[in-house]
């Protein structure tokens, strides 16, 4: 529309540049003031000449100036909905930042590792993996007890090997496992430098020294002061407190495991959204970024994606297979080898150099943990260089009884150590293919997860296991194998948030483990055929949705001498275990299978209650709420007793009146039936009535008042901890404090100290560097602080007569160059304050000499005072009565100049112009008025 607005702009302005040029420009010959010649000529032509141009040109500028306003009308409602849209737009942009501002919440992923935990967060419109308190994307998951205090993660893997015995690893492999299971002390002892004891509930614990006492620590306790630090430093990353996490955790993981994290979290102080499966967290992270996945809304018969996640960390093998089609994901089957990992290949390797270093050097290396546990480190890196070179170096400085140990390891030799590892790889695959139902050739792709799967030997065994009928290699490694878990869980925690808006994608988990739930056969009623009840179903099978919900229906036998007993009311205990099938899949050791007890409370015999079969016997249906949930927890929601009775169905209503009566059917009892007599039938309809019972749910959790007993516990560990840590500090600020005085002493201080006083001063500092390494060792706060604000009274009055006068020579050529700039302005010879009456410049005048005096007259002083001695004049002062002259000077030269005066023009100039503009006669002077009458009579 822009073109609609130049032209006739143009052409406008080209019209009044014509009328103005014609009525402004005289002739050659014709004077400046007008003639009486000139009303009736213009450019030699008489006025009956210029009709038909003058209408033509009035023709003209009138379609211009139609065309002009159309144009702009045009412009104006472009203009508007631009306006609109850059409002919309605005609007939107403020909606975002408000949204980011909110999303300053805590969306967290935390990938909670045996070896390292990484951290995901969301923000900026993306997934970023935070860094710790030394910039490390990886925390070692790891908690040292020392004598003054903890040491967590990166501070605690520094005390790995000098605190040996009370550093606790594999927090995430014994969290939640009960002490009796036979991998504890067999498989996951040997990884643990602590000593690993049985706990007061019966699951495993930490025997560790802490503050030169012996103590034992739960492992879900150390977990959460692990979780306290992952905590810390993210809340300093995202610049708030960081309360909302999901939480990884491998899908092998029995109930009782689950559930110990949970009570970690809130131990921690994190409120856990969801606890995710490692791989269907990598899914995830997969599959909603992906455009291209099949859509079932446009062909509902379309093939998903299939895709295997593969992921082999540093303690386990898992295998998933997920189909995606756009916006969900579906896992279709898992498989675990849970004591197969990164550590079971450098075990081999250890093993393997035990023996030989014993037969070489003589020295018995597992008798030593401490150097085992350095072997350990040496074999670690000696894999992953096989990785990808054919040989390297094993060399160990000081193994043992100070001797240096080496080896030459080749990848050929690692490779046959390693042979019955990779027979075990395929056991998980068969088993995920033949319940997913598919074949290899049904794979779409092969995702690869975890640090371990970048074994070169690893890789080629999937290549060759999921290799395409034309030898095509389905591998595929474009996730992150360290981060990809914590992306996940980060993008599921958004996506649960309230104040992220996440592209639409449904999680369907798959359940691993088969749940059954079971009650006293003793209380179900007989069936009609004389058989026993049922008192045992399985709730939630193999490959059951998560999460899920399930109806279940119970009954109950109501022996009239229970109910006396209980007051008319009695309990239902219902049981939650794992079947049978679940050990064969990999379950760990769950004491008695048992997952929990919910035990339904309230239950009364009700007038619609029917008999069992022959015995005259009450029976009690209850209908029972259980759901899977997205943790892959059993819950029970609620339960209902069901009561069934006859009731007389309201007769039609043939009357208005009818509705003042009682609408609401009433029992009928048999006797009021048989008495009723004659009269016409009644007709009965059976109603269904619901009654809600309580339920006391027990699991294999911690009780309330345990966590909140290891919470009011941390707690104080945690102050004991900062205590520590702001002691160290002012300590360390103390001995900081006497090096730096000491220096200074004989180098920038020496003028500004009498030698008595440097003597004096010199010797308390020599004595307070012994103290600190003598008797100050174990000083408390107080002390530190108290003897540091002991020697700065005498240090701090001599730095600040140095800095007085290393500072004090600018702050005097500041005060110079301004004021000496003031009077050079004052005296120059031009018209620059002309507009300023001359009594404000000499006011001016008088208060810079007046300050420049004052400031000549203090730096003599000073220059005359001794060095040691605080100054008469200090720079702030200097800098004071700067600012004050410049308060006082800059108001009045910076006055502005008065605009000029614009001069009118005469009376007749004003109305011959206006004559020659075609204006009428009206407008003209009273002057004017009568020279026109003059030239009349002319």
């Amino acid at each position: 529309m822009g073109g609609w607005g130049t032209g006739p702009t143009i052409f406008i302005e080209s019209i009044r540049n014509a009328l103005i040029f014609n009525s402004t420009i005289p002739s050659s010959d014709e004077p400046t003031a007008r003639s009486p010649a000139s009303t009736q000529l213009l450019f030699g032509y008489s006025p009956s000449d210029l009709i038909v141009p003058s209408i033509v040109l009035l023709v003209c500028a009138a379609l211009a100036y139609f065309v002009y306003r159309r144009s702009q009308e045009a412009s104006s409602s472009s203009a508007s909905s631009k306006k609109s849209k850059k409002t919309s737009r605005k609007a939107n942009e403020s909606l975002l930042n408000e949204a980011s501002i909110v999303n300053q919440m805590s969306v967290v992923g935390i990938d909670f590792g045996n070896l390292n935990t990484v951290v995901a967060v969301a923000r900026n419109r993306g997934i970023d993996v935070i860094t710790n308190e030394v910039s490390n994307r990886s925390t070692p998951s790891l908690v040292s007890f020392g004598e003054k205090q903890r040491y967590l993660g990166e501070s605690a893997k520094t005390q790995e090997i000098s605190n040996f015995k009370s550093t606790v690893a594999g927090l995430k492999r014994l969290i939640g496992r009960s002490f009796e299971d036979p991998d504890v002390l067999a498989l996951e002892q040997k990884f643990v430098n602590c000593k690993l004891v049985e706990g007061e509930r019966g699951d495993v614990a930490a025997h560790v020294t802490y503050q030169n006492e012996s103590r034992t620590f739960s492992m879900t306790q150390v977990a959460a002061m692990f979780f306290g630090q992952v905590k810390d430093f993210t809340s300093k990353e995202i610049k708030t407190q960081c309360t909302d996490v999901v939480l990884s955790c491998p899908g092998w993981f029995s109930d009782r495991q689950r559930r110990a994290m949970l009570d970690a979290a809130e131990i921690s102080g994190l409120n856990v959204l969801r606890i995710m499966n490692d791989l269907t967290a990598s899914a995830l992270g997969y599959g909603i970024t992906k455009t291209d996945l099949p859509d079932q809304s446009l062909d509902e018969k379309v093939k998903p994606r299939t895709v295997v996640f593969v992921d082999m960390g540093n303690s386990s093998y898992q295998v998933s297979v997920v189909q995606f089609v756009k916006g969900k994901l579906t896992v279709k089957s898992t498989a675990y080898d849970r004591n197969l990992g990164g550590r079971d290949f450098d075990e081999v390797i250890v093993d393997h150099y035990v023996t030989e270093f014993n037969k070489k050097y003589k020295m018995d290396i597992r008798a030593n943990p401490k150097a085992l546990f350095r072997l350990r480190q040496g074999v670690e890196k000696v894999k992953k260089i096989l990785s990808a070179n054919s040989v390297t170096m094993l060399n160990i400085e000081c193994l043992l009884d100070d001797k240096d140990v080496s080896a030459e390891v080749h990848r050929a030799e690692f490779l046959e150590w390693i042979k019955p590892l990779m027979a075990r790889l395929k056991g998980p695959l068969d088993q995920a293919m033949a319940d997913a139902g598919i074949s290899t050739a049904d794979v779409d792709f092969v995702e690869l997860v975890g640090g371990s799967t970048r074994l070169a030997a690893v890789k080629e065994f999937l290549g060759e296991y999921f290799q395409g009928p034309k030898g095509e290699n389905k591998i595929s490694t474009t996730l992150n194998l360290d981060e990809a878990v914590a992306r996940g869980c980060a993008l599921q925690c958004a996506m649960i948030s309230p104040v992220f808006k996440v592209r639409e994608f449904t999680v369907q988990d798959w359940n691993h483990y088969p749940i059954s739930l079971s009650w006293d056969a003793a209380l179900v009623p007989a069936t009609k055929t004389g058989e026993a009840g049922v008192s045992h179903m399985e709730a939630f099978g193999i490959g059951n949705a998560i999460p899920s919900n399930k109806g279940l229906t119970l009954t109950r036998k109501l022996p009239e001498a229970e109910l006396a007993e209980n007051n008319g009311h009695v309990k239902f205990e219902v049981e939650a275990k794992y079947d049978a099938a679940a050990k064969t899949r990999g379950l760990p050791h769950v004491p008695q299978d048992w997952i929990g007890k919910f035990t339904i409370t309230g239950i009364k015999k009700l007038s619609g209650d029917p008999n069992a079969a022959g015995d005259g016997i009450a029976k009690a249906t209850i209908k029972v709420k259980a759901r899977l949930d997205a943790n892959n927890l059993i819950v029970v929601d609620g339960a209902q007793q069901i009561e069934e009775v006859l009731v007389a169905e309201e007769p039609e209503k043939k009357d208005d009146a009818a509705m003042e009566t009682d609408d609401k059917p009433k029992e009928v009892s048999a006797a009021q039936l048989a008495a009723s007599g004659g009269g016409p039938p009644t007709k009965m309809k059976r109603v269904t009535r619901k009654h809600d019972l309580r339920i006391v749910v027990l699991t294999a959790g911690a009780s309330r008042e345990l966590v909140k007993e290891w919470h009011a516990l941390e707690g104080e560990m945690n102050a004991t901890d900062r205590l520590v840590i702001d002691t160290a500090e002012k300590r360390n600020q103390l001995e900081e404090y006497v090096y730096y005085a000491r220096e200074k002493l004989d180098m920038a201080w020496s003028d500004f100290i009498t030698d008595a006083d440097r003597t004096t001063f010199s010797s308390e500092l020599n004595e307070m560097e012994d103290w600190l390494y003598g008797d100050g060792e174990d000083a408390t706060k107080s002390v530190f602080v108290e003897k540091l604000s002991a020697l700065k009274k005498k240090g701090d009055p001599v730095a600040a007569r140095y800095l007085q006068a290393d500072e004090r020579p600018r702050a005097e050529k500041l005060f110079r160059e301004f004021a000496n700039n003031v009077l050079i302005n004052l005296s120059a010879e031009d018209d620059r304050y002309s507009h300023i009456a001359p009594a404000d410049l000499e006011k001016v005048k008088k208060e810079t000499n007046d300050k420049l005096k004052w400031l000549n007259d203090s730096i003599s002083k000073v220059n005359d005072q001794p060095k040691h001695v605080n100054p008469v004049v200090t720079v702030e002062q200097i800098n004071l009565e700067r600012d004050s002259l410049m308060y006082f000077v800059n108001p009045i030269l910076n006055k502005p100049k008065p605009a000029p005066k614009v001069e009118e023009k005469p009376a007749e100039e004003a109305a011959a112009e206006t004559d020659n503009l075609g204006n009428t006669k009206e407008a003209a002077t009273e002057e004017g008025k009568k020279e026109e009458q003059n030239m009349d009579v002319d």
